[in-house]
């Protein structure tokens, strides 16, 4: 390991949450060796959060993406950890297979650092929904070293797809850019049917700027790495291409071959693989140019604008069904709340509320309460003094009225 690797090491171990020499720039996160017992989808980003039912909600496309200076959320490295137990049997760095024993970081191919644009302009060419691409997706993340990450995200190297799997990124692309003219064309929900989560792409580790030896368990490989094997990971090669594509410049494919061919000579096993792999670095770039075609990235921005538009036409509608339902209550308000409804000259006590009625019977309870006390007083006092019809006055009522006539009632 190289002065630089084992500084940035160091700086791994003391700030798990970084890989690289700047904090601000990283785009790392350290495992976190616990996950919750969730259900998981074949075709699914990550799971949602545990119910009090001991259930969990599944979302397939989260539908916000991961603001950029905010740390890699907790369920997020849970459903990779998960993932990665299930597919690979353990938590490894994909290059060097350490494993979780040791400190492990996750790398993010299309990084957490990139523009809302970039964003915008990946959903429109990969077929996704607006704001549909999540880039803390399980299909965006694996595990590497701290080294191996901190060269990741420096240029330094990246993983190549074979040429059947360039040619599926490239026929992808081209045929949703297409049916993005059409609006009556589905092809968008092809993206997660065609690479799912599980399964695992083989890819060709190509070195820019990297040239450090490094032990794969026992085996020691030195640059180019031309006895490294195919390195198998779960992420999903357009994503790997959108990477790649910056890294590898056109004018630059002569020059990355003949570093990894320093020696070829004609009808050679070098010389066939050397041409094979100019052939697959071109097709990388041409379908990295797809995102990059100015009309593309116009059609992106103008479909951006569309759909917020839309958003916002509907927020705007629901607003004024909220207002006008305010409206009205104010203009009841104004006339003086809830006033009493007039009764139409043909109304009958049929029509009277329960709340009417209730009202009446308790009238009608009081008025037969005090007759009864009238009747009482005349029959106890047998005093004709006491008009019925007077107010009742209970003090007169207790002077003119004996113990034993109370008693008696």
């Amino acid at each position: 390991m190289s002065s630089l690797a084992e500084s940035l090491y160091l700086d791994s171990v003391r700030n798990p949450e970084s890989s690289c020499a700047d904090p601000d720039d990283s785009d790392s996160d350290r495992v976190v060796n616990q996950s919750p017992d969730l259900q998981e989808s074949s075709n699914d980003e990550y799971t949602g959060t545990p119910t009090k039912n001991n259930t969990t909600t599944i979302y397939s496309t989260p539908t916000s993406r991961s603001e950029p200076n905010s740390s890699l959320s907790h369920r997020a490295r849970n459903e990779l950890w998960k993932l990665c137990h299930k597919i690979y049997g353990d938590c490894l760095c994909l290059v060097t297979l350490r494993d979780s024993a040791l400190i492990l970081q996750i790398a993010h191919v299309i990084q957490r650092r990139s523009k809302s644009d970039d964003f915008t302009l990946y959903e429109y060419c990969l077929g996704l929904e607006y704001r549909h691409f999540h880039v803390d997706s399980r299909r965006n993340m694996f595990y590497l070293s701290p080294d191996w990450h901190a060269y990741f995200d420096r240029n330094g190297w990246f993983l190549l797809p074979d040429m059947h799997t360039l040619e599926e990124v490239n026929g992808h692309v081209t045929a949703v850019i297409e049916s993005r003219k059409n609006p009556t064309s589905n092809v968008s929900k092809s993206f997660r049917s065609k690479w799912r989560l599980k399964t695992k792409t083989q890819y060709t580790l190509i070195s820019i700027s990297c040239s450090d030896p490094f032990f794969r368990r026992s085996i020691a490989h030195q640059y180019p790495y031309l006895d490294l094997p195919l390195l198998e990971c779960h992420v999903a090669p357009p994503f790997t291409v959108i990477n790649a594509g910056p890294k590898c410049e056109r004018d630059q494919i002569d020059q990355i071959v003949l570093r990894r061919y320093p020696q070829q000579t004609e009808g050679s096993t070098m010389e066939s693989d050397a041409k094979e792999l100019k052939q697959r670095l071109t097709l990388l770039c041409d379908a990295w140019d797809l995102f990059m075609d100015p009309d593309v990235r116009a059609a992106a921005k103008a479909w951006e604008k569309s759909e917020t538009g839309g958003k916002r036409k509907r927020e705007q509608s629901d607003a004024g069904q909220t207002d006008g339902r305010s409206t009205r209550s104010k203009t009841r308000s104004g006339h003086g709340g809830n006033r009493k409804r007039k009764r139409s000259p043909n109304s009958s006590g049929a029509t009277l509320t329960e709340h009417a009625v209730s009202h009446l019977e308790k009238r009608q309870k009081a008025d037969n309460w005090e007759t009864s006390i009238r009747h009482w007083v005349a029959e106890s006092t047998r005093a004709s003094s006491l008009d019925p019809s007077l107010p009742l006055d209970f003090t007169s009522i207790l002077a003119c009225t004996t113990v034993d006539s109370i008693t008696n009632v």
